[in-house]
């Protein structure tokens, strides 16, 4: 393979973090050797500088990839709010994107336009060329297993449009940093994987983006104190729900999920009522938040780790848990 930014072969999936002032790389190894670890356990006693360690993740990405765009992803949950406002704050910031599912609650969507208005961010807000609605009358309401599916053309789709949208005629191939909420601490999956604050050479969608995630490390509590120290809005929805409801395809949702929707946000539910009675008319599997009758109810490994869904595979798992 040829060589890349900073080091990095094409195609190559790398794992980037900090120790001190010293950078580890660990490449396709899911273990550090004897002295990091030794250095980690030394630095893990210290008094940790939480927002100073997303700061040198953000700058660690754009500093090893000089990337034409730095975009926050800002579903309008309180972990995209922190990554965001974190991103605001370095030089190369370009804006915000969200991604309006189609289906989701409006509220959360306008909490998005609201607090990018606040704060002067550029916002692009992206639609997938089919709605949720025409999928679903073609396939019926999906369960676990078919998040997949839902992911990539709800989701992904709009990605590569935005890819597009971004690609410079000049070098079709530089490099974007998109950066993400996820916090380790959310999933028990992650919990028990090294993961990485800084991946890149993944084809899904493109390998000219490279995911950064500032806030892999951080526990609830920072992200709690993050928002109480800089004064950021709460999304009302997060409040009431547990979750943004940015997207409501059901793929995950838990038992009871659309009466506590129905509860807060009549409008919502009234949406996927409607949209179920079109899939009725169908013949479709139309009991919205339900696996199709004889289909698996569980989704493979490649589903749990899809960087625009990690809320939703963390609910799923704690679900399981619960009833475990």
């Amino acid at each position: 393979m040829g060589s890349g930014v900073g080091g990095v072969r094409a195609g190559e999936i790398r794992l980037i973090m900090k120790v001190g002032r010293e950078r580890i790389l660990v490449s396709g190894v899911d273990h550090l050797s004897r002295q990091s670890t030794a250095k980690l356990k030394e630095t893990s006693m210290k008094p940790r500088d939480y927002q100073q360690e997303a700061v040198d993740v953000l700058s660690e990405a754009i500093d090893s990839y000089d990337p034409s765009h730095v975009f926050g992803l800002f579903s309008g949950g309180h972990d995209s709010l922190c990554a965001c406002h974190v991103a605001s704050r370095h030089p190369r910031f370009t804006g915000c994107i969200h991604i309006n599912t189609g289906i989701g609650i409006e509220e959360t969507r306008q909490f998005v336009r609201d607090t990018c208005k606040q704060y002067e961010w550029s916002l692009k807000e992206y639609e997938p060329p089919v709605s949720y609605e025409q999928l679903v009358v073609e396939q019926g309401f999906p369960g676990p297993a078919h998040h997949w599916k839902m992911y990539h053309r709800l989701k992904e789709r709009c990605l590569r449009e935005l890819l597009r949208d971004t690609a410079s005629p000049k070098n079709r191939r530089r490099k974007l940093v998109f950066v993400s909420g996820q916090r380790k601490q959310e999933s028990q999956r992650r919990m028990v994987t090294v993961d990485s604050a800084i991946v890149t050479g993944e084809k899904n969608p493109s390998p000219r983006i490279v995911w950064a995630n500032p806030l892999i490390n951080w526990t609830g509590s920072d992200k709690d104190r993050y928002i109480r120290e800089h004064s950021l809005p709460r999304n009302r929805v997060v409040q009431l729900m547990c979750m943004s409801g940015e997207c409501l395809c059901g793929a995950f949702a838990h038992e009871g999920e659309l009466n506590e929707i129905r509860l807060h946000y009549p409008k919502a539910a009234a949406e996927i009522d409607r949209i179920a009675a079109e899939v009725k008319k169908a013949g479709k599997h139309c009991v919205w938040g339900t696996a199709p009758p004889g289909k698996k109810n569980k989704p493979d490994s490649r589903q749990m780790e899809l960087p625009l869904c990690f809320s939703c595979t963390t609910k799923f798992e704690s679900g399981i848990n619960e009833t475990a």
